[in-house]
């Protein structure tokens, strides 16, 4: 990797609950409403470089505010960007405080049954970041004991989680320790609180490159299993003709190998240094 490795401090707003949870019925805007308006409004967390991260003049940066950006110039609307915790992206979107979530957003079953979902723009896996020096893990089955890592809300979080209550780490007395950020989880395990981080692999690779002594692997069964993920964007339940505009998006950026552009351009530029 070339260039100098760029230092990101970032400050996340919190959206403000008693708005979300405010009223009920048919909160979003269609894509009538939307061109009317001329405005797209993106949710999204920008901690999560390479996909979306503070870059320079302390604006949203990375692969996710591409595309955002690229479906509202499709759609011939300006983007409005909402940077705030991930765990409230649902909210947000449900409640029409935005129009749509990209934030490397997982599609899960779960997620389904309160939101609607792009098709796929890029799939990904989870990985275990550990330190170098930790030779006894190779495997999810290994973090038996473990204090391990999440960023809360994610499907890293789901996969320990799960395999704590009821899969391969039940009773082995691994722990889930959940976090706001990856930033804070990586802090946690370079001063030794952790034994293991899980989190996306693409942000996986990224924290390895900038910690000194932490490397990373897939997050694979002793059996050699592996769950493969896929990102989407993320609208309100029933938002049919936004959808289908977004759709449309993606299958003319996919068809232009964009998110591969994208994450060469975003990846040298997005490295966060932890202090």
């Amino acid at each position: 990797m070339k260039g100098k490795t760029v230092f990101v401090r970032i400050a996340v707003p919190a959206l403000v609950l008693g708005l979300l949870l405010t009223g009920c019925g048919k909160k979003y805007s269609d894509l009538g409403t939307i061109k009317k308006k001329g405005e797209l409004v993106m949710f999204t967390d920008a901690r999560w470089a390479p996909f979306e991260y503070i870059g320079e003049e302390s604006r949203e940066a990375g692969v996710d505010i591409d595309l955002g950006q690229a479906i509202a110039d499709e759609l011939g609307v300006k983007l409005k960007i909402i940077n705030a915790d991930f765990d409230g992206f649902s909210l947000a979107v449900q409640n029409g405080q935005a129009d749509m979530a990209i934030a490397a957003i997982t599609i899960t079953e779960e997620r389904r049954e309160t939101l609607d979902f792009s098709d796929p723009y890029t799939n990904s896996c989870q990985y275990i970041l550990k330190h170098e020096s930790d030779t006894a893990l190779s495997s999810l089955n290994d973090l038996a004991g473990y204090k391990v890592g999440v960023h809360l809300g994610t499907t890293g979080d789901f996969l320990i989680s799960s395999q704590i209550t009821e899969g391969v780490l039940t009773g082995t007395g691994a722990e889930v320790v959940q976090y706001k950020s990856l930033q804070e989880a990586s802090l946690a395990l370079m001063k030794g609180d952790l034994g293991a981080i899980v989190c996306d692999d693409l942000l996986a690779k990224n924290l390895a490159v900038v910690n000194r002594g932490l490397t990373c692997f897939e997050a694979r069964f002793a059996d050699g299993s592996i769950e493969e993920e896929f990102y989407g964007v993320a609208v309100a339940k029933g938002n049919a003709s936004l959808l289908e505009a977004i759709n449309g998006a993606i299958k003319k950026l996919l068809a232009q190998d964009f998110v591969n552009k994208r994450l060469e351009y975003h990846i040298p530029r997005s490295q966060i240094e932890m202090e």
